[in-house]
């Protein structure tokens, strides 16, 4: 039986995996240095370890050379997980990055959106006028945020064997205006791109059909029967892992599937709102 529940056990491997690999160090190394033999090692970046103290997470981050927050973090982590407790609550600050690195992890990621396009999916340009809008106003952060969606954009969809990915963007997200009438034409032919990838489905849920579900939410497989799922909602978003959670958010997504278009009418659909916004905007 592993350690804690998927999120912690996943974000901590992650973490500690890219640590590793940052020190430039085999398995071998790292064993060595930790008087370990090497399969414990292979045991832990694979998630199937069966104890992992706090004592080990925090050598391992010194021999990675990882900073001081971020092995009080991943400290408390490991120390949180023995409790059963989940880690996010104490440190809220971190959820994003776990949601990260669960997504970097995840072989199968469902997600409904309402309002704005999903962020795997936007355009630079939409990007940029995103955050022109936000809260956000010093332009050098704007631009860190903006090569940071970029980047992760391309850890998940250009890595070997991305994920397998099926959207469903509620019409009210192709509608919302961001930028200008350029902005959207350009993120609309972005999606008719992307809906042609084979391990893309792309579905639109027509305001037509009505709101079916008021808030964003992702569905991440994590291997074998693991699943997580996270909710983004303020400050920093809400994970659950529990299988009734989990089981109500897929019959969820599943109605969703079956009020949205069908795949195939994804890009006319898309064409169409374009042609409009070329005629409104020409």
């Amino acid at each position: 039986m592993t350690q804690g529940s998927p999120v912690r056990r996943h974000y901590l491997v992650s973490q500690l995996k890219r640590l590793r690999a940052e020190a430039k160090l085999s398995q071998e190394q790292v064993a060595n240095e930790m008087g370990w033999d090497v399969s414990k090692l292979y045991r832990i970046e694979n998630g199937r370890f069966v104890r992992l103290s706090t004592e080990s997470v925090a050598a391992l981050c010194r021999l990675y050379g990882a900073d001081d927050s971020l092995r009080e973090e991943l400290v408390g982590i490991a120390k949180a997980a023995r409790k059963h407790k989940p880690w996010w609550f104490q440190y809220e600050e971190v959820a994003g990055n776990a949601f990260y690195g669960l997504e970097n992890e995840a072989t199968k990621i469902q997600e409904y959106t309402v309002g704005l396009v999903p962020g795997l999916l936007q355009h630079p340009d939409y990007i940029e006028a995103l955050m022109r809008r936000g809260l956000i106003k010093n332009p050098e952060q704007q631009k860190k945020r903006c090569d940071a969606r970029r980047q992760r954009q391309i850890n998940i969809l250009e890595r070997d064997n991305p994920p397998q990915m099926w959207s469903v963007i509620d019409e009210s997200a192709l509608r919302c205006l961001i930028g200008d009438g350029q902005v959207m034409c350009t993120q609309l032919e972005h999606l008719i791109e992307m809906a042609s990838r084979p391990n893309l489905e792309i579905q639109i849920l027509p305001l037509s059909r009505g709101m079916t579900q008021p808030y964003n939410f992702t569905l991440m497989s994590l291997g074998g029967s693991e699943r997580v799922g996270y909710i983004d909602v303020p400050p920093s978003g809400h994970f659950f892992e529990g299988p009734d959670e989990v089981a109500d958010h897929t019959r969820r997504f599943e109605l969703i599937q079956a009020a949205a278009l069908p795949v195939g009418e994804t890009p006319a659909f898309l064409r169409k709102i374009v042609k409009e916004l070329k005629d409104a905007y020409a």
